[in-house]
């Protein structure tokens, strides 16, 4: 392997993490042709969660914009975006290119972003750039999106389209009376008029708020009895006053349905169980009943217990199982100075995406509860092999807050895919001023 595919490889690497290093690789590399692989992420939106994350566009941008070869990347990429059927995901990040293509002078981008929204009444074509239609053409886009959908919607009676889209709209556009005109157009063209009619009968409405009321024993208790799925936040267990708790671990001591003590036990995993640790102790050492979690609630409900023999358990696990995903929340109250060892080689076990989302949340919680400059190498490995945005950002608090940040992620988080870890970045380096 060549010294340029290794540079390559760490920014393709870098490019499906989403970190800012890709940014500084282009910067310090003119002579290398990145071309490809900015179109390759540009086609496919590689966030872990795409849906939750959204769209990698503007990350994208920076790098065409810094690269050399940007009208070629360009055209590449409105080509794809004519030409692709399926993958929601990366169908919106290419809308959304051709949005900032546009807005940056690019006359060819809206042509392609009609093309392929004709492309949505052919069957095989996903469904996309309705928000970005408008965006780029204003009125004259919101009229092309009701005909189109218009005339999907002629041929499914059980289809509909609601008035989201429109209502955003209107709201950024107040200057413009957006149903008047749509009402206008509908009288002329019958799709448009099947559009008007559905987001007219499918009125979208901001839900209203409801006072959430304290969670108290009682709701706890009818959730635990009805045997169904129960889950519970952190934040509405903790608004059980102690009496309750006790009155809840009472009853769990003594329940003897699989299920109704699963649910007991899925309430301590979120509050502390408020007696001795040892009949939870008992569950996580026993073998579970089939198709039972009991094992894995009680080692999550040992999270807020300190004891060598909790410790011992932890440390024994973290070192002999394959999948240690269960048992990494003993150490948040059973760290001790040097289990980073621990944490490095389960880090360093694989480079697979679902397994370092897997190990993120119990990394994070070991070290927001103990706070050591030890985190460090951990934390970076996690960085380095993680295609999650939205973690990175937590990543990266826990690293600042411990005074371990290194100045090389500083600087990648200036040009990093997830808006918040940019605003990290320039609220530090306000700071430093």
């Amino acid at each position: 392997m060549t010294e340029n595919d290794e540079i390559r490889n760490q920014f393709l690497n870098s490019l499906k993490l989403g970190t800012g290093k890709t940014y500084l690789i282009l910067k310090q590399n003119p002579s290398i042709d990145f071309s490809d692989l900015i179109v390759k992420g540009a086609v496919e939106n590689f966030a872990y969660d795409a849906q939750s994350e959204g769209s990698r566009a503007n990350y994208i941008f920076k790098l065409i914009q810094k690269s050399k070869k940007k009208e070629k990347i360009t055209s590449t990429i409105l080509t794809k975006l004519v030409s692709k059927k399926t993958d929601d995901y990366g169908l919106d990040q290419l809308c959304d290119l051709a949005v900032l293509f546009h807005k940056h002078g690019n006359l060819k981008a809206k042509d392609a972003l009609y093309k392929r929204f004709e492309k949505n009444i052919i069957d095989g074509y996903e469904i996309c750039g309705q928000s970005q239609m408008m965006k780029i053409d204003g009125i004259n886009g919101v009229l092309k999106y009701a005909e189109i959908i218009g005339e999907i919607l002629s041929k499914d009676v059980d289809d509909y389209e609601d008035s989201w889209r429109i209502d955003y709209f209107q709201k950024e556009n107040k200057q413009i009376d957006v149903y008047k005109e749509i009402e206008k157009a509908s009288k002329e063209n019958i799709f448009i008029g099947i559009f008007y009619k559905s987001i007219l009968e499918h009125n979208w409405k901001i839900p209203r708020r409801k006072k959430i009321k304290r969670f108290t024993y009682e709701i706890v208790k009818e959730k635990i009895d009805s045997e169904k799925f129960f889950f519970i936040s952190r934040e509405k267990a903790n608004e059980l006053s102690v009496n309750e708790v006790e009155k809840l671990a009472n009853e769990f001591l003594i329940e003897k349905n699989i299920t109704r003590k699963e649910h007991y036990l899925s309430f301590f995993s979120k509050r502390k169980f408020p007696f001795d640790y040892q009949p939870i102790l008992n569950i996580a050492n026993s073998k579970s009943p089939k198709n039972s979690r009991l094992n894995e609630y009680a080692f999550e409900c040992l999270q807020y217990f300190s004891a060598k023999e909790i410790r011992d358990i932890a440390i024994d696990k973290l070192k002999s199982e394959k999948n240690t995903t269960d048992y990494l929340n003993l150490l948040v109250g059973n760290y001790e100075i040097g289990d980073y060892k621990i944490l490095n080689n389960i880090a360093d076990k694989s480079d697979d995406y679902d397994y370092i989302h897997s190990i993120v949340f119990g990394f994070l919680d070991i070290y927001k509860a103990n706070k050591v400059k030890e985190c460090k190498e951990p934390l970076e490995k996690i960085y380095h092999k993680m295609n999650c945005g939205l973690h990175r950002d937590d990543i990266l608090e826990v690293l600042y807050e411990n005074d371990v940040l290194c100045k090389e992620i500083l600087t990648e988080m200036e040009f990093d895919s997830d808006e918040k870890v940019r605003k990290m970045f320039r609220k530090i380096r306000k700071k430093v001023r």
